[in-house]
């Protein structure tokens, strides 16, 4: 709270330093993404739908796993952004 007080813009890297010197470095990290793990865990009434950053882009790693799991064809790309 005190650090809130005195500076508002450093309240969420204190936050970060706090977590990982008490928790680890584990509770501040996000874990690398595992597309073909995510295709396992989807299904036909269970999609996967990427909702992406500017600046990101998850295609060439879509378009690998399509070729080695022999779905180039059966793959549709909608993309519903500005681009």
């Amino acid at each position: 709270m005190l650090l809130n007080v005195l500076r508002p813009r450093k309240l969420l890297l204190a936050c970060k330093v706090f977590v990982k010197l008490e928790l680890g470095k584990q509770f501040i990290e996000s874990p690398p993404f595992d597309l073909a793990a995510t295709l396992a865990d989807s299904s036909n009434i269970t999609p996967i739908i990427f909702v992406i950053t500017p600046g990101s882009d998850p295609i060439s790693n879509l378009m690998t796993l399509a070729k080695q799991q022999n779905m180039t064809d059966r793959m549709k790309i909608i993309s519903l952004g500005q681009g």
